[in-house]
């Protein structure tokens, strides 16, 4: 009871902050093309998963929106810190985090929905398809973007997580690959990372692109040419989390 009073406490003083309709939300250049509206579409579930750079990744979603005037909120991510989040540009004057949602956390991110334009939920057990379903016809109907985190990658055969529908579409991160160490001096300077796109909104398509997660200044990048494109739309094969 007390995190949702808390969600509609923080819905009350920023109310009418979000949640209009209107095009797709902007993603950072480097992302958009993994996405077939080149951004964040408005009324769908977006999930991110994987295990290379998942924290990175998931911000780099948000934080364009969030720096044109988007609202968002972070539920049952207790590891996500406003440091890491401010490092690479995220607005945190305009992002909630909600990072003991408890057991009611459904409830939390359908208020959280009802007023802003991105809601971001890591699910802190299995969710019930009638919940899941429930929350997508939320986000459809207030013109939102649910997106669901989950560490365990999604198998081509269907959801394997934490979340049991189906989603618009899937982001998942791949096996990464740090740089900057020399001989063992140095520091840990950026990250690559192969992020691919697939699902029921992708045109047919799976989009495929290696990235900069982190990049040296903090923030994504794209590693040379164009992303690669393929006919499977159903994702890559089922993983483990790495670490």
């Amino acid at each position: 009871m007390e995190e949702v009073a808390v969600a509609r406490s923080f819905l009350e003083a920023y109310s009418g902050a979000g949640a209009a309709s209107g095009k797709a939300l902007p993603v950072d250049p480097a992302l958009v093309a993994l996405f077939p509206d080149r951004g964040l579409r408005r009324g769908s579930v977006l999930g991110v998963s994987g295990p290379g750079g998942l924290t990175s990744l998931l911000l780099a979603v948000v934080s364009r929106a969030l720096v044109e005037g988007s609202w968002a909120a972070v539920v049952g991510l207790p590891a996500l810190g406003v440091e890491a989040a401010a490092g690479v540009g995220v607005r945190l004057d305009r992002l909630a985090l909600v990072p003991e949602p408890g057991p009611r956390w459904t409830e939390v991110v359908g208020a959280l929905l009802d007023s802003l334009d991105v809601v971001v939920v890591s699910p802190p057990g299995r969710c019930r398809p009638a919940d899941a379903r429930r929350l997508a016809a939320r986000a459809r109907d207030r013109h939102g973007v649910l997106v669901v985190v989950e560490e365990v990658p999604v198998g081509r055969t269907g959801r394997v997580g934490r979340w049991p529908e189906s989603v618009d579409l899937q982001l998942e991160a791949g096996a990464s690959v740090w740089h900057g160490l020399d001989r063992g001096d140095g520091t840990l300077a950026c990250r690559e990372v192969t992020v691919r796109s697939f699902g029921r909104r992708s045109g047919g398509r799976e989009r495929s692109t290696r990235l900069w997660l982190p990049a040296a200044d903090g923030g994504p990048g794209l590693i040379g040419g164009e992303p690669r494109t393929g006919s499977g739309a159903n994702g890559p094969a089922a993983g483990t989390l790495a670490g």
